[in-house]
């Protein structure tokens, strides 16, 4: 069985996501991924040495989440690895699944909107549908 592919991002909604992965990881006995996917494009249109220091600060950040990540889960008894990485979101997400071949990727929907828009645009159930099919990977969605 593959990994389990926790998509975190830092606030309260990820905090139970990162919970809910480790369960899962422990009930499944499976490996453990923490992914933070960093895209400096919210930002709009900036010149080439804006744009790479920004996505430079965003990398440092996404590490030291995903360091805090780690380190919970190893106080609950699961080593879980880290992977950072650039660009679009949810294409970034559904190829890192197809490359580890996940089992399951949790993510997190803060409980204040009903849209993914931290991860990009659209409902936040035709995202999860559309990353399932083309993906044929489990997707938990913990709000």
């Amino acid at each position: 069985m593959g990994p389990i592919v926790c998509a975190t991002r830092g606030g309260e909604a990820s905090h139970r996501t990162r919970e809910r992965a480790v369960a899962l990881a422990k009930e499944r006995d499976s490996d453990l991924i923490f992914l933070c996917v960093v895209d400096p494009s919210f930002a709009g249109d900036l010149d080439d040495s804006l744009a790479a220091a920004m996505e430079d600060e965003l990398r440092r950040l996404g590490r030291s989440l995903l360091h805090i990540a780690q380190a919970r889960a190893k106080s609950q008894g699961v080593d879980a690895q880290t992977v950072c990485i650039s660009g679009p979101v949810w294409e970034n997400i559904g190829n890192y699944l197809r490359k580890v071949k996940a089992s399951a990727l949790v993510i997190g929907l803060p409980k204040s909107v009903g849209t993914l828009d931290a991860f990009g645009s659209g409902d936040a159930a035709e995202v999860v549908d559309s990353l399932q099919r083309s993906t044929g990977i489990e997707v938990v969605v913990v709000t």
